[in-house]
């Protein structure tokens, strides 16, 4: 489906989702004394409820995505509206091909605040120009003869089905969110996307993060930060190549304040030389990395929360500096890669929802930062870590995995720096094109790829040097395995073996990204990433 056709299906979905938990919300207010319980399903049924007005406020005047069908266990509830509720009778779209058609919102968009509906409501009216007009006001309509349809519809197990349902299709709106700013061009606005970092409803949405690492691919020369942190204080074990745990201090008018731990990523920019400084496009990359850190890092985008750069000439290296999680205990994070090659074998292996919950964090985190004109440049499974919990500090806390070793991640539209290494097993996790010396351009389609190598890790449990080293004893001595030969081999086990360890749509997610092409329409690519990618890696798809 192109862009203009789910563009018109979220409006669609959007319209028939709000119309029925709308009357839902009155039934639920005209009850909400009957029982306690009640109240906190009320609760958080509202708080979904304002999350959909927000996004109903918003999408008026642009494009979003979504392609599903009616929703499954609404049925009952829009039976009811169906025969209850006159404005569902108006404007539901599966009643109406005019509303079905139309990318108006035509309805009101109320959420009804007090304990009676005709008792005050919080109100927003399209106008013909497709924009919002805020009020207050008084409404003196009320729906009647709904008692014979309380307890029917308010069972407790009918209802909590239900608001499962619905939390999961505001949850696939949430998911969509990066993908309308890609899409619509008015996003491409400096001046727009200043103003939805500041709109209530844009940071209700959690569109305000997106908006600020699109702002910042679009101004990267304005660097409105020094993240440079000078006269701190940092112990850390130096000799480590990339992450490592260390205390920081940083100059202070309280003596007695102890030390954070933190977590430290250093990031070469020469041989371990005094005299060598980093050229002026280095520079510009750490600022830019920086700068997507410390955007990410405040927003839950997978990232952790950023502190600031340290120089250390004696290495030719910088130290970026991350807070370790609030619920994290003060012990070194794992990666993903560390917990699949640990000596405990099945002991450590992740059940089929934890790896399913990994996958999928990892794959919406990589899409929002390319939606938002970002590349990653490192993603492997070493890049993926892991917090223990404070609360029990054998388990590490796998709802919560972080990315991190972003590789002077950098705006897609930036210039290329062409250096490489040999590292092998850093090698088994790039793109063919970009192993040696590169000769094209770093693209998300080199993302994307790498990407496919960590689910293929996560869906095998098995990490790519261990796929490598299994397919090279099969080959005489002394010859290796050529990057697309890897490639291909990666395709062939992720086809016939991913369908039995995690089903086959999580297969076609895997070789999906496994084969991907470049292209050079963004916003198409953007469609089939998430069509075919994101929403195949999920758990559901199982049954």
């Amino acid at each position: 489906m192109e862009g203009v056709g789910l563009s018109l299906a979220v409006v669609t979905t959007f319209k028939e989702l709000y119309l029925i938990s709308k009357f839902i919300h009155r039934v639920i207010i005209s009850v909400r004394n009957s029982k306690s319980e009640r109240q906190e399903r009320e609760h958080e049924f509202h708080l979904e409820l304002l999350y959909l007005q927000s996004f109903g406020q918003l999408i008026i005047t642009n494009d979003g995505i979504m392609r599903e069908g009616p929703l499954n266990n609404c049925g009952d509830y829009a039976k009811l509206a169906m025969a209850q509720d006159n404005d569902y009778q108006t404007y539901s779209p599966y009643l109406h091909n005019s509303t079905a058609t139309s990318k108006l919102i035509e309805f009101p968009l109320e959420i009804y605040t007090d304990d009676a509906p005709n008792n005050g409501a919080l109100k927003f009216r399209p106008s013909g120009r497709k924009n919002f007009i805020f009020e207050w006001f008084m409404s003196s309509r009320s729906t009647a003869n709904w008692e014979s349809w309380k307890w029917a519809l308010f069972e407790r197990r009918k209802f909590e089905r239900f608001l499962q349902e619905f939390k999961k299709w505001t949850s696939k709106i949430k998911e969509l969110v990066p993908l309308m700013l890609a899409l619509h061009p008015r996003y491409n606005s400096s001046a727009v996307l200043e103003s939805l970092i500041s709109n209530e409803h844009s940071n209700r949405l959690g569109m305000a993060p997106h908006a600020r690492l699109r702002k910042l691919t679009i101004e990267p020369a304005v660097q409105q930060t020094n993240f440079f942190l000078q006269n701190a204080t940092l112990d850390a074990l130096l000799d480590r190549e990339c992450l490592t745990m260390a205390s920081f201090s940083e100059p202070s008018s309280s003596l007695e304040k102890e030390a954070d731990r933190v977590l430290v990523e250093f990031k070469k920019y020469g041989e371990d030389n005094a005299d060598a400084r980093p050229d002026t496009v280095t520079v510009d990359r750490v600022h830019q990395l920086a700068s997507l850190l410390s955007s990410a890092g405040k927003d839950n985008l997978s990232t952790l929360s950023f502190r600031g750069i340290i120089d250390l000439p004696q290495q030719s290296r910088y130290a970026f500096i991350f807070n370790f999680p609030s619920q994290a205990a003060d012990v070194e994070p794992i990666s993903l890669h560390a917990l699949m090659d640990s000596a405990a074998g099945s002991a450590s292996r992740l059940t089929l929802p934890q790896r399913f919950h990994v996958a999928q964090d990892v794959t919406r985190a990589i899409s929002a930062f390319h939606v938002d004109g970002w590349v990653h440049k490192s993603i492997r499974s070493q890049s993926i870590i892991f917090f223990q919990d404070k609360a029990a500090q054998s388990s590490p806390l796998y709802a919560d995995p972080f990315l991190v070793d972003f590789e002077f991640a950098r705006p897609e539209t930036a210039e290329t720096q062409y250096t490489f290494d040999n590292n092998l097993e850093r090698n088994l996790y790039r793109h063919p094109d970009r192993q040696g010396a590169p000769t094209v351009s770093f693209r998300k389609m080199h993302d994307i790829y790498s990407l496919g190598v960590v689910l293929l890790d996560i869906g095998l449990w098995q990490t790519a040097m261990s796929i490598h080293q299994n397919a090279t004893k099969k080959l005489k001595e002394g010859v290796m395995m050529n990057p697309h030969a890897m490639q291909n081999l990666y395709i062939e086990i992720a086809r016939r073996r991913l369908p039995h360890h995690m089903g086959p749509a999580y297969r076609d997610a895997v070789v999906k990204c496994l084969s991907c092409k470049s292209t050079d329409d963004d916003s198409r690519f953007a469609i089939i990433f998430y069509e075919e990618v994101v929403q195949n890696i999920d758990v559901t798809k199982l049954q």
